[in-house]
């Protein structure tokens, strides 16, 4: 642990060092990930001779703000030509990962044992009625999309 670290980050040193000797995860470089998780935390929190001469928020924080800003105004784009939605991963991993269909089905069997074992929730018409309500004022709220319905007239 570098000098001048509080007791707590020593006691936060070892427990992370420990872990990772007892998991065997890192070979023998688990003091070396310990320490640098240890000093990341720290620089983050401000609490490093460099960390103070920084901007108060940690640069994580900032840059991830900048990547969130950026993909989010690229999604409905990219959406358009990939045919994924937006919660689907870019690294094929897990559940967000997966196709938009293949998420239904799987989200289908959950509702259809939820309904077998007796523990789904169940609509009442009224309570139908005002989430068909709640729809259609979102839709109406599109205007491209109402204007089309109205050129298109009763056409099915």
């Amino acid at each position: 642990m570098p000098r001048g670290a509080s007791p707590k980050r020593e006691r936060q040193y070892e427990h992370i060092k420990q872990t990772a000797k007892k998991s065997g995860r890192y070979g023998g470089r688990a003091e070396e990930v310990a320490a640098r998780t240890v000093n990341k935390i720290r620089r983050e929190k401000g609490e490093t001779k460099s960390a103070k001469s920084r901007a108060t928020k940690p640069r994580s924080a900032r840059s991830r703000t900048r990547a969130h800003r950026s993909s989010t105004s690229r999604s409905s784009k990219s959406r358009a030509r990939t045919g994924r939605s937006r919660r689907a991963s870019s690294d094929g991993r897990g559940f967000a990962g997966m196709s938009d269909q293949r998420q239904r089905q799987i989200a289908a069997a959950g509702g259809r044992a939820a309904h077998k074992q007796g523990t789904a929730h169940e609509f009442s018409a009224a309570e139908a009625r005002k989430a068909g309500q709640k729809g259609g004022e979102a839709v109406s709220r599109k205007r491209r999309h109402m204007a089309e319905s109205g050129r298109r007239g009763g056409e099915r």
